[in-house]
């Protein structure tokens, strides 16, 4: 069993037809991602329609220009909707700047702050910009609700700090890339319950599946190169991952809670 905690379904060309096949696949639940207001509903429409999705609403720094001014109180009155189980994606981008960097931080800050009102974990986007966005977590002391650091790009130095502020690593299909070292060096010094794996779909499809459409279905390629990295069983890795995914999420699904030593 294995949870995708992080897909962007809203982009699949038919979101029915992936979840079915992601079923097959023994994917068992799916977090569905928002990146600005109009994403962010759409995100909790599946959560609604589908009994194995959950949703996060935020606004992505690509978006953050775009924002409207009172976005954090429309977000804060989604995540009241049942099937909200974290916030996010959120973060900085200094890769593209889609947005300005002075408006990311401060559409960021906000949502640290939301994120706490609501008393959700934080979804991150981190491309770039690994540093500020570290200060920012220890400065708004947003260790209180935790998250993950989604899409990890860090080295094992980034690793190390986002775990000692309370964070998760989330592994896409980044991890099957024969030029992801950096990344699989970081996996290689995290403890196993503070992984969580994910699609990101559409995006970062695993070998072999890399240059198609990302969907849940294609997570076990992502287990498998994990598991490889760190020598364990990938069933049991899988039950791993999906274990810390509930708990991080409060998803309260029924797996086996035994402490897993893969």
């Amino acid at each position: 069993m294995i949870i995708d905690s992080h897909a962007h379904l809203d982009l699949l060309e038919d979101p029915q037809a992936a979840l079915d096949r992601a079923r097959q696949a023994k994917v068992i639940h799916v977090v569905a991602i928002g990146v600005d207001l109009e994403t962010s509903v759409k995100a909790a429409e599946f959560a609604e329609k589908e009994k194995d999705v959950s949703f996060c609403p935020g606004i992505h720094p690509h978006d953050a220009a775009g924002a409207p001014p009172d976005f954090p109180k429309q977000l804060l009155e989604l995540a009241q909707n049942k099937g909200a189980v974290g916030w996010g994606e959120c973060g900085l981008d200094y890769f593209y700047n889609k947005s300005p960097k002075e408006i990311q931080r401060r559409v960021f800050s906000e949502q640290i702050e939301a994120a706490k009102k609501a008393g959700l974990p934080l979804v991150i986007h981190d491309r770039e910009a690994h540093e500020e966005i570290l200060a920012l977590l220890a400065e708004q002391d947003a260790g209180q609700v935790g998250g993950v650091i989604h899409c990890f790009s860090g080295d094992e130095i980034i690793a190390q700090k986002a775990l000692d502020l309370g964070f998760h690593l989330g592994i896409t299909g980044t991890i099957t890339f024969p030029k992801s070292e950096g990344l699989r060096r970081a996996v290689a010094i995290t403890p196993l319950d503070r992984l969580l794996v994910e699609t990101d779909c559409p995006f970062l499809a695993p070998v072999p599946k890399r240059g198609k459409p990302n969907e849940p279905s294609y997570l076990p390629y992502t287990v498998a190169a994990l598991a490889r990295v760190l020598e364990k069983d990938p069933e049991k890795l899988a039950l791993a991952t999906s274990q810390n995914t509930n708990r991080l999420f409060g998803l309260n699904l029924d797996l086996e809670e035994t402490k897993c030593t893969a």
